[in-house]
């Protein structure tokens, strides 16, 4: 098949370091690179405005892959949604706009395991170099980098009053959770620019949209690697019905995600020999640990109904039109706002350094479900306990060799019991808080879990049924130098030349945060190797 396109770099994936990859590396003019993205535009109203995005954008083929998982044995069988964005800017376009870049612990476990270069000192310019963030920079934070950094323009009073009592509770106020050290409570920062998402794509591509040298083609699904021996050469892919090709002569990238990356290296013949000669595929390249070293942060939902008006039921038409008409003109209000308000982390064991649970409040009653995000029709509060530093592991496998076809997510959530153990001390801590002043005075029942989960047994019950990852996923792609490591601490895929993997895949461990922060510092650090390696 003779080449479509020629180009220095090739990126596959527009998401979080994708965007950041194929900006960075055609700064210069020089280089002409090529950015794939499977999905469309970013250009609707449905991405800009956060709370659109939740209500209407999540689970619409249009922006969001629809992965289902495979039935997890660990949890009875249950089958997870799981979000990922098919549009520029990828899940960045998607989420919920939470702007969190875990703690120095866990970068420096990444260099602990022997990934050069990956500790927090070593990160931390380049997670300041990204950052535009309101609050002003200091040694921990940065100020007029491409990405918008909020507070949070329209809090709820119950937001305010959740946070009195985590403090009561015992847990500090943390006026930035951004900064060092990761504990205590604090108020969510929004990738948002004036209430408006600012996603990956935003803050990188729309600058760079006008460089010659830096071509965007959308709606291309790429289909598989090419190669000369042991070298990447560049990538096919569909669009528009027709297989196409495209070379590269000096890298390909692939940022298509912690599902997407090991199912684009698999179906090109690179990943467990077995498995791919069980599909048919030619194995170019036994790498067994492409695909394994799933990770996701388990969460529960703790629901309170409430005697106040909280966002899921600001929904009706009268109020639809004015806080629509409210964000357009002004920036704020509820549409404005990010699922989760309030940030906390803390130790189930008071003698350990790191925190073990993340918490998410919401002024707003929802439930997580195998359909997406559902808003309950009476006011509710919702609070997410969230493990921070799973044990349990899973595996992205191929479904089949068809490359159109998802491929098999088995998350494995809970498969090791200190999982389900660390659940069970934050959300009994949780439900204390829920239970305490002032937050208590608003409170008029529980309706998740209920009264009935009480003993322990009970709490394990309640978490082994309704545990879920909350849209986290990473590590199928590991960095690191042992036999299950896909890259090198460079992002060099191991065992091929001119191929590199750069988004939440290539994590050792997952990090205690949402995702996003980590990906773009990783598409800023992988640019400028890349640049310097190739």
């Amino acid at each position: 098949m003779r080449a479509d396109q020629q180009a220095d770099y090739i990126v596959v994936g527009a998401g979080s370091a994708g965007s950041v990859i194929a900006a960075r590396l055609s700064e210069d003019g020089r280089r002409r690179v090529l950015l794939l993205e499977a999905g469309g535009s970013d250009r609707r109203l449905v991405i800009q405005m956060p709370v659109a995005t939740m209500l209407v954008g999540i689970t619409n083929p249009r922006y969001d892959w629809r992965f289902m998982a495979e039935p997890d044995p660990t949890r009875g069988g249950r089958e997870d949604y799981m979000p990922r964005g098919k549009v520029l800017g990828g899940t960045s376009s998607i989420n919920a706009t939470s702007y969190v870049r875990g703690a120095p612990e866990d970068y420096n476990g990444w260099s602990q395991l022997g990934c050069r270069g990956w500790d927090f000192e070593s990160v931390l310019p380049y997670f300041r170099r990204l950052e535009d963030y309101e609050g002003g920079a200091d040694e921990y934070r940065g100020a007029g980098g491409p990405l918008s950094i909020s507070h949070i323009r329209s809090l709820h009073p119950l937001s305010r009053v959740l946070v009195e009592t985590c403090v009561k509770a015992g847990m500090p106020f943390r006026k930035d959770i951004n900064a060092p050290p990761q504990m205590g409570v604090g108020y969510v920062q929004a990738t948002q620019r004036r209430g408006r998402r600012h996603s990956a794509a935003r803050a990188y591509l729309w600058p760079a949209r006008g460089r010659d040298n830096l071509r965007v083609v959308t709606h291309a699904h790429a289909l598989g690697l090419t190669f000369e021996g042991a070298r990447a050469t560049g990538v096919e892919y569909l669009r528009r019905g027709k297989r196409r090709r495209a070379t590269a002569a000096r890298a390909v990238v692939l940022s298509a995600g912690t599902f997407g990356s090991p199912q684009l290296l698999m179906l090109s013949g690179v990943g467990p020999a077995g498995h791919l000669r069980e599909h048919g595929i030619e194995v170019r390249h036994d790498l067994p640990g492409v695909g394994e070293n799933l990770q996701d942060h388990a969460g529960i939902s703790q629901t309170m109904w409430v005697n106040r008006r909280t966002y899921n039921v600001m929904t009706g038409p009268l109020s639809t039109l004015f806080y629509g008409a409210q964000w357009l003109l002004t920036g704020g209000g509820p549409a404005s706002t990010p699922i989760a308000q309030v940030c906390g982390y803390r130790r189930c064991d008071p003698s350990k350094s790191r925190s073990h649970v993340q918490y998410l409040f919401s002024p707003a009653g929802y439930d997580l479900t195998a359909d997406g995000p559902e808003l309950f029709d009476r006011p509710a509060i919702t609070g997410l306990t969230n493990l921070h530093r799973p044990y349990s592991r899973g595996r992205v496998r191929l479904a089949s060799a068809d490359p159109l076809a998802q491929p098999a997510i088995q998350p494995n959530l809970l498969a090791d019991e200190r999982d389900v153990e660390t659940l069970l001390l934050g959300a009994r801590f949780f439900r204390t808080v829920l239970g305490s002043e002032p937050i208590s005075r608003s409170i008029v029942g529980e309706h998740l879990p209920g009264a009935d989960v009480q003993s322990d047994d009970e709490w394990r019950a309640y978490i082994r049924a309704s545990a879920i990852g909350v849209y986290h996923p990473a590590g199928t792609c590991r960095m690191g130098h042992d036999a299950m490591a896909v890259v090198d601490d460079g992002l060099k895929v191991r065992g091929i030349d001119g191929l590199y993997v750069a988004d939440a895949s290539i994590m050792p461990a997952v990090v205690s945060a949402n995702l996003n922060a980590t990906c773009i510092m990783i598409g800023e650090r992988a640019a400028e190797m890349i640049r310097a390696a190739a």
